[in-house]
Order: structure tokens, then C-alpha cells, then sequence
């Protein structure tokens, strides 16, 4: 039976909420454990996607986002469900075939987000004299606050999740378009100068979802504009392939049980 729109609509704010919270969780064990802070968004993103990854090989993501909609797919360990899933799609309607997965997949991973990291990069580097991405390189004014970190990544992740699912819903476009409009909120939010501050005060609400990629893609740019230093786009695509890494190998999981089958 098909769901109602707010059925659709709050599955979404309360998977991606929960989400969000998962990640805090893991952003906090990393911060204990990484060896550079700058570290600690990219490997809880790392780690995220194993763990969806795990549980798109369990068959227990493909239940999460029956429920949660693009609250599942709106965070890191979503875009490996729909890297796996692209693959096994291309795979199956190819006779079983791998290597039309592996095609489908790369294709996604070059007009999706490959153009994220090339269009957010090269707008940092147009934007690097602008207020906004000068007060986002200085970084965050605000403190950490506290505990309560827990409820708003949990409203930030809801929320996020709601704007997408309602474009899916009401304005019926289809998910790669999605993503890629809330990756330019990432960048506006960052040209705008408030993602630094939000990535502090909603942590993972923010830092999980493809909205920071479109933030990081930014700050990226303007790093390589104002000082040389490509670090932070060399991570943002090091996350990237890992997570088309993920997807795939859990798409080729997938494949082989549906052969089977």
C-alpha cells in the first residue's frame, strides 16, 4: 500500500534524525581516536559507510529507507545503498552482468559527484574573496554545545530529510537531482558563511549529509584559491570513492545472492 505524504514525510524526519544521532555517536568515538582533528568528519564519514554498507548487504538498509525515505538516502551511508543499488539495477537488466554495474556505477560517480567536488571546488575558488567563505575558512565562532548536540543533530537531520523527501514527493524529481540541490545548499550555506558555525552546533545533522559534501566542495576551493593547499578536497574525493568503493562491493554482493536465487 502506498504511503501517504506525511506518512513519507515524517518517516523521513525520524529516520534521518536517528541517523544523524548514529553519526554523532561515531563523530565523538573519532574524535577520541583520530590523530589530527581535521580528521574527525572525514573517517565518522568513513565509518558511516561501512556501517551502511554492512547493512545494505544485510538487507536491513533496503527496510531503513522503505520507512525513512530520503532520510536514508540524504546521509553518507545512503549514497552507498544507491551506489549498490545502481549497480545491481544495471546488472540485472544486463543479463547479470557486473561489468554493466560497474559502468552504471562510474557513470553516476562522474555526473553526480564528480560534478559536486568540480562545481563546489571551482565556485571556492571564484567565491575565496567573498565575506561569507573567508568567515567560514577563519572557522567556527561558536562553541561545541555539549550534550544537547545529540537533539540538534537529530532536528537538523530531520529537517534536511523533510526538504528532500518533499521535493520527491511534491515536485516528483528524481533522486541524483536531489541530492545535487541540497549539495548547492551545502555551498550556499557556506558562501553565506554559517556552515562552519552549523557543522559546531548541529554536528553530524549537518556533517553526515551530502549538504556538508556540497559545503566541503567550497571550502575545498577556497583553500586551493587563498593558501595552496588542496588537503581538503583531496579528502572530500577520497570519501567519495570510498563510498562508490562500498556501494559497489556491496552491489556485487547483492548480485551474486540474486543469482543465486
Amino acid at each position: 500500500m502506498e504511503r501517504s505524504a506525511g506518512q513519507q514525510l515524517g518517516g523521513a524526519f525520524v529516520v534521518g534524525g536517528l541517523i544523524a544521532v548514529v553519526a554523532q555517536v561515531i563523530m565523538m568515538v573519532m574524535a577520541m581516536v583520530a590523530p589530527v582533528p581535521n580528521l574527525v568528519a572525514p573517517l565518522s564519514l568513513v565509518v558511516l559507510g561501512i556501517v551502511g554498507m554492512v547493512l545494505v548487504i544485510c538487507g536491513v538498509y533496503e527496510k531503513i529507507s522503505a520507512v525513512g525515505g530520503f532520510g536514508a538516502g540524504i546521509m553518507f551511508c545512503g549514497l552507498v545503498e544507491a551506489v549498490a543499488g545502481i549497480f545491481v539495477g544495471a546488472s540485472m537488466e544486463a543479463g547479470g552482468k557486473a561489468s554493466a554495474g560497474m559502468k552504471a556505477t562510474g557513470k553516476f560517480a562522474v555526473a553526480i559527484l564528480g560534478s559536486l567536488v568540480i562545481v563546489g571546488t571551482l565556485l571556492g575558488v571564484v567565491c575565496v574573496g567573498m565575506p561569507g567563505v573567508q568567515a567560514v575558512m577563519a572557522g567556527p565562532t561558536v562553541a561545541a554545545p555539549g550534550p544537547i548536540v545529540f537533539l540538534y543533530a537529530f532536528l537538523m537531520g530531520g529537517l534536511i530529510s523533510i526538504e528532500g523527501q518533499a521535493l520527491l514527493t511534491f515536485a516528483k524529481l528524481p533522486n541524483p537531482v536531489v541530492v545535487l540541490i541540497n549539495a548547492a545548499l551545502g555551498m550556499l550555506l557556506t558562501i553565506f558563511g554559517v556552515a562552519g558555525n552549523l557543522e559546531v552546533i548541529t554536528g553530524a545533522g549537518l556533517c553526515a549529509t551530502v549538504v556538508d559534501a556540497g559545503a566541503g566542495a567550497v571550502l575545498g576551493g577556497a583553500m586551493i584559491a587563498a593558501h595552496g593547499v588542496p588537503m581538503v578536497t583531496i579528502v572530500l574525493v577520497a570519501v567519495m570513492v570510498l563510498v562508490v568503493i562500498m556501494g559497489v562491493i556491496s552491489g556485487n554482493v547483492l548480485l551474486k545472492r540474486a543469482k543465486n536465487h
